[in-house]
């Protein structure tokens, strides 16, 4: 694996982890549109243990609650938020990799996130009366995180634009939505690691630009998260709908 390989997608997904533009779509894009060939699946294992720890570290206070409370209700809003993905992966999940993983279903996703993001916008603002967490809307989020797992899908995009569709207010739907994605990154990093060949799992794996590619992953990540926090509270999420578009429709085309 060429020694830049790596540090590129770790710059890519840590930018666009959490800003509603789908970093899984984005690695692919990568992948297909510079040729890389070679065994991702050990760095996408680090690339995701990498946005982990920046979400884990942004909100250290908050998951300290959660750790300490363990019956609280956050937690409990969690397990029904995570509980849709879970079942959707087991049951669809070699689905999506073999039939929807392709090259012209990211850019259908990207498309589809600046749908769900401009119907979001348009009720979000509508909105005189906004609602707290309760398990209706949390249920409606963890079944819009259970969709992106398609690609091009992004994960914060769609679980904000469904959090804010059912009512609920902003940046509450925000922070939720990153909390959300500890169980799921975490669901994620175990089914890779129960499914993974381990005779192919370490080769072809440059360890200098993998250590790198953590790195600038974990940091970049924290980046987007503070970028997305700002986004949510000063700028509307239309702003987004434009480059999902344009993206969208390179790709398909250029497929």
């Amino acid at each position: 694996m060429d020694f830049w390989l790596p540090i590129l997608l770790g710059l890519v997904q840590g930018i666009t982890e959490f800003l509603p533009i789908s970093s899984s779509g984005h690695l692919v894009i990568c992948e297909h549109f510079f040729g890389m060939e070679g065994n991702f699946l050990f760095l996408n294992i680090l690339l995701h243990v990498a946005t982990l720890g920046a979400v884990i570290i942004y909100y250290r206070k908050t998951i300290w609650y959660l750790i300490t409370h363990p019956l609280c209700q956050t937690n409990r809003y969690l397990v029904v938020a995570t509980i849709p993905a879970v079942i959707f992966v087991l049951l669809f999940g070699n689905f999506v990799d073999t039939v929807l993983s392709s090259i012209v279903m990211v850019g259908v996703g990207f498309l589809l996130t600046a749908v769900f993001l401009t119907i979001a916008s348009i009720i979000a603002k509508r909105n005189t009366n906004p609602q707290p967490l309760k398990y209706s809307n949390v249920l409606v989020m963890g079944v819009s995180q259970a969709f992106a797992v398609f690609p091009g899908l992004s994960r914060s995009g769609t679980t904000l634009a469904f959090g804010l569709t059912a009512g609920v207010e902003r940046q509450t739907a925000l922070d939720f939505s990153f909390l959300m994605s500890i169980p799921i990154i975490l669901a994620s990093l175990v089914y890779q690691l129960i499914f993974a060949d381990y005779g192919t799992l370490f080769a072809d794996i440059n360890v200098v630009g993998t250590i790198i590619a953590f790195v600038t992953a974990f940091f970049s990540a924290l980046l987007g998260l503070i970028l997305m926090k700002k986004v949510v509270k000063n700028i509307n999420l239309l702003y987004f709908v434009p480059y999902l578009i344009i993206v969208g429709i390179i790709t398909i085309i250029f497929a």
